[in-house]
């Protein structure tokens, strides 16, 4: 029964994310290997909430930095040359520096171009995990809200 909560929880959320004011994909960001489970969700949380890395969502650039940044000003257990950084299970960033393989440079656009992308930090410290549901953020939200007073 728990199980199916989740489930149906995480569904909802995604669905919500999905329908986000001027929203044009979803953004799963997964936290993996923190020291602990809270400090994966801080970590998960500051990525999710930036707007930078939600621009470079919409902009379908797979900027690692910017989720670098994020997690290392999220004061949690951080050491740039443990970090790894994957999009869609493409590996962009080893070790704080770029690990982008011009193979899968087709791959890794069209994962960008997709409704769903999901970002994965692995900093390889500890056992923590976590997960954020969020979306891009581009000219639809701005559209949007602009005339709201």
């Amino acid at each position: 029964m728990t199980d199916a909560l989740w489930e149906a929880c995480a569904d909802l959320a995604g669905q919500m994310a999905a329908d986000a004011e001027g929203g044009s994909r979803v953004v799963r960001v997964r936290v993996m290997g923190a020291a602990d489970h809270r400090e994966a969700a801080a970590g998960a949380r500051k990525i999710a909430q930036s707007q930078l890395v939600k621009c470079s969502f919409y902009g379908q650039d797979p900027y690692w930095g910017r989720v670098v940044s994020e997690l290392g000003s999220a004061g949690i257990a951080f050491q740039l040359d443990r970090v790894r950084i994957s999009y869609g299970g493409i590996t962009v960033c080893r070790g704080g520096v770029e690990a982008t393989n011009p193979a899968d440079a087709d791959a890794l656009k069209a994962v960008m171009a997709s409704d769903t992308v999901e970002v994965v930090a692995h900093l390889g410290l500890g056992p923590g995990e976590a997960s954020m549901i969020t979306c891009d953020l581009g000219h639809g939200y701005i559209d949007e809200n602009m005339t709201t007073s």
